[in-house]
C-alpha cells in the first residue's frame, strides 16, 4: 500500500437489524395461529454485514447507525469481527430494526420488516456530527435507511467541508423508486456496485427505451456487457470511476476509468467456484465490502489504495481488487447465515483461484 499523509479509514452510514427466522409447517395464513418447530435470532442488516466485511479483510471501518436499547447485542457481534462501533447509536425508544422471517418446510418463505432505529432520527444521522475532525477517506452507502440521510453524507463527503477526497461507494439496494432514481446525486458517487437486475431497472427509469431492448436479449454474457455499457454511457455516471455488475455464480463485470484515461476499461472476472453452495444469504455484501478493503489497499497487489482519487493507476489494481472480493463472496455461499458465513482474509488467501 502506498504510503499517504493520512491512513485509510471507512465510514458505513447504513442499516443494522436482528433477524428472527421462524421455521413454520408452513407460512401462517390470515386468521391462522400455528407453531414454529425453530427459531434462529442472528445479527443483519446490509450495514452491518458490509461492515463485518470490510473488517474481517482487514481494513479499518466504523458502522454509524442505531439499535434499539431493547436489543443492542448486534453491535457486540461487530465488535468481535474487529468494526468500530462508536459512531453508533443505543436509542431509547425505538426498536432494534428486525425482519421476521417465515421459512416453510417447502422452502417457501415470507418477511415482516420492522424499520425500527434504522429510521430513527439521532445525532448518527448528520454527517457533519459524524465527520467531526476526523479524516474519512471512503464512505459506504445503501438504501436501508431513509434516502435523505443516505444524499446528505454523500453530498457532505464531496462538499468543501471535507479537506480531503472521499472515495464514496453506493449499493442502491432495495432499488430506489423511480422519483428517487430521477433526483439522487449520482455524480456524488465514485463507485456504484449492482447486479443486473438492480441496472436494468435503473435503466428503465434513464433510458426506458434501452431498457426495453435489452430485457428482450437471452441472458448471458453479451447481454450483461450492453447492460453495463448502456448504464456507463449515462450522463447521470460520467464522473462515476467505477461501474460493477455483480453476476451471482457467473462472475463479474465492470467498466472503469483509469487515472491516465477518460474513457471506460472493461473488466470480466470469470466466477470463483465455492466447493459447495449452502447458502448464498450475504454473498452480495459480502462482495461489496472485501471490494472496499481492496480499494483501501488491503489484500492486492497493486501498490495502491485509492485515497487521493477513485481512479485507479493500473489495470492490475482493477482486476485483484475485483477477483479477491468475487472469491471472499464465493467462499461466503458455502456457509450458512449472512454475517456468520463471511470469511476473514486469512479464509480468503489460501483458497486457490
Amino acid at each position: 500500500m502506498s504510503s499517504f499523509s493520512h491512513k485509510p479509514f471507512c465510514l458505513v452510514k447504513s442499516s443494522i437489524n436482528i433477524d428472527e427466522t421462524f421455521l413454520v409447517p408452513h407460512i401462517v395464513r390470515p386468521g391462522e395461529t400455528i407453531s414454529s418447530t425453530g427459531l434462529v435470532s442472528r445479527p443483519g442488516g446490509k450495514g452491518a454485514n458490509v461492515s463485518a466485511a470490510i473488517a474481517l479483510a482487514g481494513a479499518t471501518v466504523s458502522f454509524s447507525g442505531a439499535v434499539g436499547k431493547d436489543a443492542p447485542w448486534p453491535l457486540d457481534e461487530l465488535k468481535s469481527r474487529h468494526v468500530v462501533v462508536d459512531d453508533a447509536e443505543i436509542l431509547e425508544d425505538v426498536p432494534t430494526g428486525r425482519a421476521f422471517i417465515q421459512i416453510a418446510e417447502d422452502g417457501e418463505n415470507s418477511i415482516v420488516l420492522l424499520k425500527g432505529a434504522n429510521f430513527a432520527k439521532g445525532k448518527s444521522t448528520d454527517p457533519a456530527q459524524a465527520w467531526g475532525d476526523r479524516t474519512i477517506t471512503h464512505l459506504v452507502l445503501q438504501n436501508e435507511i431513509p434516502l435523505e440521510t443516505t444524499i446528505a453524507f454523500a453530498q457532505h463527503a464531496k462538499s468543501s467541508k471535507v479537506g480531503n477526497h472521499v472515495t464514496t461507494i453506493f449499493n442502491p439496494s432495495p432499488m430506489l423508486s423511480k422519483e428517487e432514481v430521477e433526483k439522487f446525486p449520482w455524480s456524488d458517487i465514485d463507485v456504484l456496485v449492482v447486479n443486473e437486475g438492480e441496472s436494468l431497472e435503473l435503466l428503465r427509469v434513464l433510458q426506458p427505451s434501452e431498457a426495453s431492448a435489452l430485457e428482450g436479449l437471452s441472458e448471458g454474457d453479451e447481454r450483461s456487457k450492453k447492460v453495463l455499457e448502456t448504464l456507463s454511457g449515462l450522463e447521470h455516471f460520467s464522473s462515476t470511476a467505477w461501474i460493477v455488475l455483480t453476476r451471482g455464480g457467473q462472475g463479474v463485470m465492470a467498466n472503469v476509468i483509469l487515472s491516465d484515461s477518460s474513457d471506460r476499461t472493461f473488466f470480466n472476472v470469470p466466477p470463483f467456484k465455492p466447493k459447495q453452495v449452502k447458502d448464498t444469504t450475504g454473498a452480495g455484501d459480502t462482495f461489496a465490502g472485501n471490494l472496499v478493503a481492496a480499494l483501501m489497499g488491503h489484500n492486492v497487489d497493486g501498490g495502491e489504495g485509492l485515497l487521493e482519487s477513485a481512479r485507479p493507476n493500473s489495470r492490475k489494481f482493477v482486476e485483484e481488487a475485483l477477483k479477491w472480493a468475487s472469491k471472499a463472496a464465493a467462499l461466503a455461499c458455502e456457509k450458512e447465515g449472512a454475517m456468520q458465513s463471511i470469511p476473514s482474509a486469512e479464509e480468503v488467501k489460501p483458497r486457490s483461484s
